[in-house]
């Protein structure tokens, strides 16, 4: 069959899609320490679109789909690592963000291109988003009623933010403290007056929001409360920094560490002799890796040893994230990274800025494999040729990666990361890795509760919800407690039937308050509000 897929105009309109999904993600990850898979809302953009243009097919859709989505995992792979400098109190450039993150997500498009016959066609890894992605190209969007939700719920989203950080006619949380409640010395209470955690929670669903906000109460409801009342602290604030934070970031560390050896390198194995071609490719590959070390030597100015270690790590991890993400739809790439990271510190004292570089290319690296191998996935399915959507995603790789240091930048001057309004969990807990000084009796015993519970959780077949645990214990309850509900109301929409149409708005909802929150930023950082 004959057909046209990789055109101008699709593109054009997945790099545009792409940035807008940088953009909202990279918002949205920070608020609430979590990415979603956004290659249906991307399909479904870009659907609508491509028919503004005229007639489409669904492999032009799958290819202009395939750009969009790269800008939410390249974004995550950004937000949930390079933070960690600023919160050490050491710079970072634009440029050296920006260079990360293209190599990182050119390292992923790389090493996963070879797995498709592997995982896709041989394996028959079923990828649930890339599957049903596939569904929506076959089906189209008869009228398109999703667009529609998607595109309204986005423009309600926009019109809430503007109206909350522009006019400011409301606070962004609210808790005890701030309501002056009787108990506030003891107890923490509140909630982040957002979309974006309870649409999130919405995505995410019940299990996982559950023992996230378990984790919570567990942290500001028994543990912070009784060291301030038997007096080991004045303040409940004093209890959480000393204790419950760095406990929580232990429980993180152990469970990536454990969950990382006992289910990630298994999935290595087979690995090396998968990777085939014949000799004149692998030729090539040896070419191409001298080319990416020499760049990070170069330009970031690593040693060759470190150099070769990112290129090693993203290798492995990005294997090992395709892998699982085919089999859970579910990408652990900062816990990949953290826990790669922790095994190199254990044998090299690495410089915090180089140590959350080598972070940052591997959890890049990550999502890009898991991201792209969905994309893949969907193509199979419709048929789409692999080398249509790889050229697309390398453009979209280059497009997403000039924009992500700027749009970071941005939202740290306007909303500074780590506070309230962006508590960017996971670049707390790198931080904290990074930092010999964050590492204290608690983390430790913070870590071994966390593998042990990874252990408990793997042999019941929970994979890393433990990590959920752990993120509660030290993430602001004023995020934990919306992300609760948004997974309250999944699992009463899944009961009525309503869980298609709650995902369309949740989506709407992540997608408008992140782009909106976003261009507020760019535009006061330029000085044009």
């Amino acid at each position: 069959m004959t057909y046209q897929a990789f055109t101008w105009r699709a593109v054009l309109i997945g790099v545009v899609l792409s940035i807008v999904v940088c953009m909202y993600s990279a918002y949205a990850g920070l608020k609430v320490g979590g990415v979603y898979w956004p290659i249906i809302t991307a399909t479904i953009m870009s659907f609508a679109l491509l028919k503004i243009f005229g007639g489409t097919n669904k492999n032009e859709v799958n290819v202009a789909a395939t750009a969009a989505s790269t800008g939410g995992l390249l974004a995550a792979g950004i937000i949930f690592t390079v933070p960690a400098i600023w919160l050490l109190g050491l710079p970072i450039s634009v440029f050296e963000i920006t260079f990360i993150a293209i190599v990182g997500g050119l390292l992923g498009v790389l090493f996963t291109v070879p797995l498709r016959t592997e995982m896709i066609e041989r394996l028959k890894l079923p990828y649930p988003d890339g599957t049903a992605t596939a569904k929506v190209l076959e089906a189209g969007d008869e009228g398109g009623k999703k667009a529609k939700m998607i595109f309204g719920m986005f423009g309600l989203a926009g019109l809430f933010t503007i109206v909350r950080d522009y006019f400011h006619m409301f606070p962004s949380f609210f808790n005890l403290t701030s309501l002056k409640a009787i108990g506030s010395k003891y107890f923490s209470f509140g909630s982040s007056i957002s979309l974006v955690p309870f649409a999130g929670g919405f995505l995410i669903g019940l299990k996982f929001t559950g023992i996230w906000f378990a984790g919570a109460v567990v942290s500001y409801f028994a543990i912070a409360p009784a060291l301030v009342s038997f007096g080991f602290f004045p303040d409940k604030f004093v209890a959480i920094m000393t204790v419950t934070k760095p406990f929580g970031i232990g429980v993180i560390i152990g469970a990536s560490v454990v969950y990382f050896f006992v289910r990630g390198l298994p999935a290595f194995k087979p690995m090396l002799k998968n990777i085939g071609g014949g000799e004149k490719t692998r030729k090539w590959w040896f070419v191409i890796l001298i080319v990416f070390v020499a760049l990070l030597s170069i330009a970031l100015r690593l040693n060759v040893f470190i150099a070769i270690i990112s290129i090693f790590g993203a290798f492995l991890v990005s294997y090992i994230a395709a892998r699982i993400t085919g089999e859970i739809n579910i990408d652990p790439m900062e816990v990949f990274a953290m826990a790669i990271l922790i095994i190199v510190l254990l044998f090299v004292q690495l410089d915090p800025i180089i140590a959350v570089t080598l972070a940052a290319i591997l959890c890049i690296s990550a999502g890009m494999a898991g991201d792209f191998m969905q994309d893949l996935k969907a193509g199979f399915l419709v048929k789409t040729k692999p080398n249509d959507q790889i050229k697309s995603q390398i453009i979209s790789v280059f497009s997403s990666g000039i924009v992500i240091g700027i749009i970071l930048l941005a939202l740290d001057q306007m909303y500074k990361i780590g506070s309230v309004d962006l508590p960017a969990p996971q670049a707390v807990a790198l931080a904290a890795i990074v930092s010999a000084g964050g590492i204290s009796q608690y983390l430790v015993w913070g870590a071994i509760l966390g593998g042990i519970l990874t252990l408990i959780s793997i042999y019941f077949k929970q994979g890393i919800v433990p990590i959920a645990f752990g993120i509660g214990l030290y993430a602001p309850i004023e995020l934990s407690f919306p992300l609760f509900v948004g997974g309250l109301f999944r699992y009463y929409a899944n009961r009525k039937g309503w869980t298609e149409k709650g995902q369309l708005i949740a989506a709407g909802f992540i997608g408008g308050e992140g782009f909106i929150g976003v261009l507020l930023a760019l535009l006061g950082m330029f000085g044009i509000i």
